[in-house]
C-alpha cells in the first residue's frame, strides 16, 4: 500500500492532496515563496510609513500592489492558456526577481524615496499579475480532481501559514537589519520557487513551435463571455469582491494602524498580522480535514458576514490584546470565505477556459483591494483609521445581506 494511502487514514485531506508527486514538489516551493511575498509587503509598508507617516501613502502602496492584477490578470490568463502555465509562471517570476534585486540594491544604498518605492511595488506586481494566474492554474493539472478541494485548501493553508510566519520573520528582519535585509531575504524565496517550477512536469504544456499569439484578443473576450454568462461563477466572484474592496484593506493599512492606534513597533505590527494568520491557518487546517463540497456556499456567505463583524470588533478598541483576538477570528473568517470562493470557481470551470477564468477571478480578488486600500487610505488621512474601516465593514455587511440569497439560489439551480 502506498505511503500516501496509509497516511490518509491519519491525516485525511493532507495526504490526499500530497499524493501527487508533482503537487508535492510544487507545494514545497510555494512554502518558501509565499513567505517572501509577505516579507516584502510588510517591509515595503513599514518603510513607506517610516518615510511618510501618511495613511494615504499606505493606501497608495496597496493600490500599486493590487491595481496591476485588476488590469493585467485577464490578459495573463489568455496568454498562459496558450503559452503554458508553468512556462508563464517561470518567465514572470524571473522578472519579479530582477525587480526585487533592484529594490534591495537601492534600499542598501539609501536611495529609496516614496515615489521610487511606489514604482518598484507596482513593477513587482505587474510580474506577479502574470505569475499568479499561471501558478494557480497549475494546481488542477498537478492533482486529481477528486482531491481538488483538499489541494485548494492546502494552498490556502500554505498562504495563511505565511500570513502568520511571514510577518513574524519580517518583524525580526526589520528589527535586526531593516527593510534592506528583508528585501534581500525575499529574493531568495523567489529563486526557490523558480527552481521548484523547473522540477515540475506539467502535462499538456505546448512546445515553443506550437505557440501562437495571434488571435489573443478573441481568446480573452471568449473567457470574459464564458465567465459572465456562467450561472454560478459571476455570483461567487462578485460576492467575494465585496470583501476584497471593503474589508481586506486592513492588511495594507496595518503599518499605520499598528503605530497610530496601538502605539506598536515593528514587532507589534508583526504580531498583529500574525494573529490574523494564525486564525486563517486554523480554519485552513479544519477545512482540509473536514470540509465537504456541499458546505462551500455556506462558508462563503457566513465567512464574509462574520468577517464584517470581526473587523468592527477589531477597530472598536485600542487594547492590543483585544486587537490580537479580534484579528485571529477575522483572519479565520476571511480565510473560510476565500477557500470556498476559490474552490467553487475551480469546480465549475470548463478546463478549456481555466487560465482565463482563474485570471479574471484573481484580478477581482487581488486587484479590487486596490480600490479599497486607496479609498480607505485617503479617508483615514481625514477621519482616522478606525472610522474609515468601520465604514467599510458596514457597507460590506449591507451589500452582502442583499446578495446572499441570490448566490445561494444560483448555486442550487446549477445542474450537477
Amino acid at each position: 500500500m502506498p505511503i500516501w494511502v496509509r497516511l490518509a487514514v491519519y491525516f485525511g485531506g493532507f495526504a490526499r492532496a500530497l499524493s501527487s508527486r508533482n503537487y508535492r514538489i510544487y507545494w514545497s516551493g510555494q512554502i518558501a515563496y509565499v513567505q517572501g511575498l509577505w516579507i516584502y509587503r510588510v517591509a515595503a509598508g513599514w518603510m513607506m510609513f517610516d518615510l511618510t507617516a501618511s495613511p494615504a501613502w499606505l493606501g497608495a502602496m496597496g493600490f500599486a500592489f493590487a491595481a496591476p492584477f485588476l488590469i493585467l490578470s485577464p490578459i495573463a490568463g489568455a496568454i498562459c492558456d496558450r503559452l503554458g502555465y508553468r512556462r508563464t509562471a517561470m518567465i514572470a517570476l524571473s522578472g519579479a526577481t530582477l525587480v526585487m534585486l533592484v529594490t534591495a540594491i537601492l534600499s542598501w544604498a539609501g536611495a529609496i524615496t516614496p515615489p521610487v518605492l511606489f514604482i518598484l511595488m507596482g513593477a513587482i506586481s505587474i510580474f506577479t499579475a502574470f505569475e499568479g494566474p499561471a501558478r494557480q492554474s497549475l494546481v488542477p493539472v498537478l492533482i486529481d480532481r477528486a482531491h481538488l478541494t483538499e489541494g485548494m485548501s492546502l494552498n490556502w493553508a500554505t498562504f495563511n501559514v505565511a500570513f502568520f510566519t511571514g510577518p513574524l520573520i519580517a518583524g525580526f528582519l526589520l528589527s535586526w537589519g531593516g527593510a534592506q535585509l528583508a528585501f534581500t531575504t525575499a529574493i531568495f524565496t523567489l529563486v526557490v520557487m523558480l527552481v521548484t517550477l523547473l522540477r515540475i512536469h506539467a502535462d499538456g504544456e505546448p512546445r515553443w513551435s506550437e505557440i501562437r499569439i495571434a488571435g489573443l484578443w478573441p481568446d480573452l473576450m471568449s473567457g470574459v463571455r464564458y465567465t459572465t454568462r456562467h450561472p454560478v461563477i459571476p455570483w461567487v466572484i462578485g460576492f467575494h469582491m465585496v470583501m476584497a474592496v471593503a474589508l481586506r484593506p486592513y492588511v495594507d493599512l496595518m503599518p499605520g494602524i499598528a503605530v497610530k492606534v496601538f502605539a506598536a513597533d515593528a514587532q507589534g505590527l508583526a504580531s498583529l498580522l500574525a494573529a490574523s494568520g494564525i486564525g486563517a491557518l486554523a480554519v485552513s487546517v479544519a477545512m482540509i480535514l473536514a470540509a465537504r463540497e456541499q458546505w462551500l456556499v455556506r462558508f462563503l456567505v457566513w465567512g464574509q458576514v462574520a468577517s464584517g463583524f470581526g473587523l468592527l470588533t477589531f477597530i472598536a478598541s485600542d487594547n492590543f490584546i483585544l486587537g490580537l483576538v479580534s484579528l485571529f477570528f477575522l483572519g479565520g473568517f476571511t480565510c473560510a470565505a476565500g477557500i470556498a470562493a476559490a474552490t467553487l470557481i475551480q469546480q465549475n470551470i470548463d478546463g478549456a477556459y481555466r487560465g482565463r477564468v482563474v485570471s479574471i477571478s484573481l484580478a477581482i480578488n487581488l486587484g479590487t483591494p486596490a480600490i479599497g486600500a486607496l479609498g480607505l487610505g485617503w479617508l483615514a488621512e481625514v477621519i482616522g483609521f478606525r472610522p474609515s474601516l468601520a465604514i467599510g465593514a458596514v457597507l460590506a455587511l449591507m451589500v452582502m445581506a442583499l446578495g446572499s440569497k441570490r448566490l445561494i439560489r444560483a448555486h442550487q439551480d446549477q445542474p450537477n
